[in-house]
């Protein structure tokens, strides 16, 4: 995926050169109002093919079941919060390009396309097709809330962030986004590592905090951790109360499938929470088959997890996966990362933009009937 950012007066400028250099088939990732006026856009062309394989037979049936026992429940219905003023001019952007009419067949097409499990794609389908709006954003938004939970992180937690996942899944990078989110804000930030096992950790860290001109401290040890937590802790108690600090730390690749990895793991979050109130939040890579990755987000949810961040979404041919984890551990969307970048290079998780994005990747596939709105198959 290749992103190019464009810089104009008003954000119609900014559009009229974004599909002047890059033809109609943009697809614009993010917009901002700069502090002093005008706009920035970041559009790119996503030009990658569709044709991932799809999960074994047995794995379907299995995930498919998993999936029947949990629809049978009422879905849930959570208040989302208000988003950031740059996160909601993006919704607005993107979602004035996606005025389709689509059938409630087409729809239940697009999220199997996607990966999404068939029985939740028609549980999905089903619900959008009774939104009071022929949209086919608003009306898959709606259902999506109606489905799951969004929860998106302030820019300054009131308690210290522990990022957990599997390797590879971007726990690092992820910390150095919403501290460069925090520091963006004016927001003094502090990130905490505790990654001692792979190789180069401390130092990737450090850059990181050299980047952002933030403070890192290091901690290779349980013990260790619960200290810095302390002196921030005491500090915090002697300076203005109302002043907005946030913390996020860093933890070492886990494997929640061994006893080992469990215990550690639950054992680290266990006196972040003692000593500081901090939250475990997973962080999930969207490139991944639907059963592993429920699997997966169902491991960490045993251990106290309550939300995820997924990562990785620009280099993700299909985000099924993301819906089953969502819907088989029971875990809140907090933020969504669709870039490489740490300056805006977390949103927030919202009905609306996950509803774009399950529609958006959709290539070559008869999606719009302009004779009907969605309605029952």
């Amino acid at each position: 995926m290749r992103l190019r950012t464009f810089i104009a007066d008003s954000m119609a400028e900014a559009v009229d050169q974004v599909r002047e250099a890059m033809g109609a088939d943009a697809i614009i990732v993010s917009s901002i109002e700069g502090e002093n006026g005008g706009f920035e856009v970041t559009a790119t062309l996503d030009q990658r093919a569709q044709n991932s394989p799809e999960l074994g037979s047995s794995e379907e049936t299995v995930l498919e079941e998993i999936l029947k026992e949990h629809l049978s429940a009422s879905p849930k219905s959570v208040e989302t919060p208000l988003s950031h003023p740059a996160e909601r001019a993006e919704e607005q952007a993107t979602q004035a390009d996606t005025s389709l009419v689509l059938s409630s067949a087409g729809l239940l097409k697009a999220l199997e396309d996607q990966g999404v499990p068939t029985v939740l794609a028609s549980a999905l389908a089903e619900e959008a097709s009774r939104a009071e709006t022929d949209d086919p954003v608003n009306a898959l938004a709606t259902a999506l809330e109606n489905r799951f939970s969004f929860d998106p992180l302030p820019i300054a937690p009131a308690h210290p962030i522990i990022a957990v996942g599997l390797p590879g899944h971007g726990k690092t990078v992820t910390v150095a986004k919403l501290a460069a989110r925090a520091a963006v804000e004016n927001v003094q930030a502090q990130i905490i590592s505790t990654d001692a096992e792979r190789t180069g950790a401390p130092a990737q860290a450090e850059a990181y905090g050299d980047l952002l001109k933030i403070p890192v401290a290091h901690a290779d040890t349980v013990d260790a951790m619960g200290l810095v937590l302390d002196q921030r802790t005491d500090r915090m108690g002697v300076e203005a109360a109302d002043r907005r600090e946030a913390c996020f730390i860093d933890t070492a690749a886990a494997n929640p499938m061994t006893i080992d990895g469990s215990k550690a793991l639950q054992n680290q979050i266990a006196a972040g929470q003692q000593i500081s109130g901090a939250e475990p939040i997973l962080v999930l890579a969207a490139s991944g088959d639907a059963r592993s990755m429920a699997e997966t987000a169902q491991d960490f949810a045993d251990l106290g997890v309550r939300r995820m961040i997924i990562t990785q979404l620009d280099v993700s041919r299909r985000f099924g996966g993301i819906l089953a984890a969502a819907e088989i551990a029971g875990l809140a969307f907090a933020q969504f990362s669709d870039t490489p970048y740490l300056a805006r290079g977390v949103s927030a998780a919202t009905p609306v933009r996950l509803a774009q994005m399950l529609l958006r990747r959709v290539k070559n596939a008869p999606l719009t009937e302009q004779t009907s709105p969605i309605s029952a198959a």
